[in-house]
């Protein structure tokens, strides 16, 4: 229940400052998300041909013998002196049955590592635990970083309940269209009306719409990460195409609380939801 809800108001959001960023860069967007879709094709192409020659050389070392050339001195001969002469090099072959089998499970423990990521980056709203073990984060960098989601989510929040020019909170306005969604499914219940206001409605006192608010706070976000993170996790991230207020289940979030807003007002309008349907991280 808290999936279709929550990502009801944070797409919502997302889906808002996508269209003022393509706005702004007059269409130019498309193009860039392609490219980046390309590059990030070509990195996992590349972890999988790594993998392949990878798994190639352990097979030859683990399943064949290692031939290498030995020389010995003659007999009585010293070493140092000029006119000893190596004798023929021979073969020895070092087969070891636990080498092996050791190399079989490098094997398969490097393939899962990148089936498991592969298929972690399909998830554009991962949970926390995810998204930390897919860009192989330190404890303390995950610390960082759900602080930053957290409070980031609860900044995007500040920004909807800024009353509009007529005095609407936006934010109760999502909460009630995320109700009556869970009321009565399938019908139109004014997000598209909603999302026509973030994207072209000033925050008062402002120049900025209610999206662009947002999307600046994402970049901020993104500039915390890039700041706290190794340019390869940054890049990855990038690649991954994963906005940082859809991070799920970060510490002190204020997506449970909002949740339970949703799911009060959905009972009251009618909706069967069990106790403790609101929460869901």
């Amino acid at each position: 229940m808290k999936a279709g809800a929550i990502a009801l108001i944070l797409s919502a959001a997302a889906l808002g400052t996508g269209v003022v960023a393509l706005t702004r860069e007059g269409g130019a967007r498309q193009p860039q998300r392609t490219a980046e879709r390309a590059d990030h094709t070509a990195t996992l192409a590349g972890e999988v041909a790594e993998l392949r020659r990878e798994v190639e050389a352990l097979k030859a070392r683990g399943g064949q013998p290692e031939v290498r050339p030995t020389f010995a001195l003659p007999s009585g001969a010293r070493a140092g002196g000029g006119a000893a002469r190596p004798e023929a090099p021979r073969e020895v072959a070092d087969i070891d049955p636990a080498l092996e089998a050791a190399v079989e499970v490098a094997v398969e423990r490097k393939t899962d590592e990148v089936l498991r990521r592969l298929r972690a980056k399909e998830d554009k709203k991962p949970p926390i635990a995810t998204f930390a073990s897919t860009l192989r984060l330190s404890e303390s960098q995950r610390a960082e970083t759900e602080r930053v989601v957290a409070e980031g989510q609860r900044e995007m929040y500040r920004i909807l309940e800024v009353p509009t020019a007529d005095g609407t909170n936006l934010l109760e306005q999502v909460v009630e269209i995320a109700a009556r969604g869970m009321a009565e499914p399938g019908k139109d219940h004014g997000f598209g009306a909603w999302l026509v206001r973030i994207v072209n409605e000033k925050v008062p006192g402002t120049n900025s719409t209610y999206a662009a608010r947002i999307e600046s706070l994402k970049q901020s976000m993104r500039t915390s990460f890039e700041r706290d993170w190794s340019d390869s996790q940054y890049q990855e991230f990038k690649q991954w195409g994963v906005d940082p207020t859809e991070i799920q289940g970060v510490r002190d979030s204020p997506t449970d609380a909002l949740m339970e807003r949703i799911t009060a007002r959905a009972r009251v309008l009618g909706a069967e939801i069990p106790a403790g349907g609101g929460r869901g991280r």
